[in-house]
């Protein structure tokens, strides 16, 4: 590519500026392009919630759709490829939720994880999967960037896109924000907010969708546990509350509700994992999970299973030694012995930061440069 040329960009996705891995990456992204002498418009739905500052570009917002809510897929993708047809960009990076790009980055599986989730097929008609189906179809895009294997495999098995085209780049983490060396800094405070006192804190760490995550998992393997490790125990789950009702009340039926500190999502997730001991993330499926990356980036020990997409950083006899799939019992026998065995705990966060350490979010974008460059930009 040549830098000395500046060109249009155009970055579509409907939650940019809202709260998740995703949004950073693009927020991150946006900030190097307009570092490198670009234009970056950021085309979404949110783009006026606070969370798109001037250094990443100019904001375009599409509307809500005010009414029947139950279309609101079609209604962004449509609105925002309109935009995109014309302004004539020079270059168009999707996220999923329009229709025709350069490059595609997909984000999420969405049918794998509804059949793995509810053991049932979606049905696509008013969700996201629609849009992502079209795209499929009609071929809009000239290559698909997957955030992990387990992603690649579903859409060339789903699809029937050849695997040359759909590239795998894990996203990155961000060192300056998720560092082990901030332990000290955040750790008492934050305990001290959740009222731990010495206790060891197991957490889950998420943007919602807690029955995707295994919350109901988690809290069945922590009931299990015998009395006396419990109680030199408390567990945190960090993450939007809307859609936590059924699971505060599984917890209050098997018995742990008053192990439980609820946190609502928050734009300074590092905090938490500071004051975490072990980081559960006990997924049906999870495309690549940055909360796993940013744990162990944290110095945080994980555990969690062959079906989320973040494991495939780690060594492959660490990666074969976990569980192919979340299961109760191994999580529980797992959690016996990590809360009293800080020396365990230790080498595991150990091993988790030595893999995760080189996985940067400037390692992302420069990857994910060299194929925008080699497809148009």
């Amino acid at each position: 590519m040549n830098e000395a040329k500046s060109r249009r960009i155009a970055i579509v996705f409907r939650g940019i500026g809202d709260i998740g891995g995703t949004n950073n990456t693009i927020a991150d992204h946006a900030r190097h392009f307009r570092r490198l002498g670009h234009a970056v418009d950021l085309i979404g739905e949110k783009v006026d919630r606070g969370g798109v500052t001037p250094d990443m570009g100019r904001a375009v917002k599409i509307g809500r759709l005010p009414l029947f809510r139950r279309h609101k897929w079609r209604w962004f993708a449509a609105r925002a490829q309109r935009v995109v047809d014309s302004a004539g960009y020079d270059f168009v990076a999707g996220h999923g939720h329009h229709y025709r790009q350069h490059v595609l980055s997909m984000h999420n599986c969405l049918h794998l994880a509804h059949e793995l989730t509810h053991g049932t097929a979606l049905d696509p008609r008013g969700t996201l999967a629609e849009i992502h189906d079209r795209i499929f179809a009609e071929d809009g895009f000239a290559a698909c960037i997957c955030n992990s294997k387990l992603m690649q495999d579903d859409l060339a098995r789903r699809y029937g896109v050849a695997r040359e085209r759909l590239p795998i780049i894990h996203p990155g983490y961000r060192p300056e924000q998720f560092d082990r060396a901030d332990r000290a800094r955040h750790r008492d405070t934050v305990r001290a907010e959740l009222d731990c006192g010495d206790a060891v804190l197991v957490g889950l760490v998420t943007s919602g969708d807690y029955r995707k995550r295994g919350l109901d998992l988690l809290l069945e393997a922590y009931a299990g546990l015998p009395a006396a490790v419990r109680e030199r125990s408390l567990l945190l789950v960090l993450g939007k509350q809307a859609g936590a009702g059924p699971f505060l009340a599984q917890a209050r039926a098997l018995g742990v509700a008053d192990r439980l500190r609820l946190v609502e999502h928050t734009r300074a997730p590092e905090r938490y994992f500071h004051a975490l001991d072990i980081c559960v993330h006990p997924a049906r499926v999870e495309e690549f999970g940055q909360s796993v990356q940013e744990a162990m980036a944290c110095g945080v020990p994980v555990a969690t299973s062959r079906r989320v997409g973040a494991t495939e950083l780690l060594p492959a006899d660490l990666r074969e030694a976990l569980p192919e799939t979340p299961d109760v019992e191994a999580l529980r026998a797992l959690l016996a012995q990590w809360i009293v065995d800080p020396a365990r705990r230790a080498d595991v966060a150990q091993a988790g930061l030595a893999a995760v350490a080189g996985n940067t979010e400037r390692a992302n974008f420069e990857a994910t440069r060299r194929v925008y460059t080699a497809y148009g930009l």
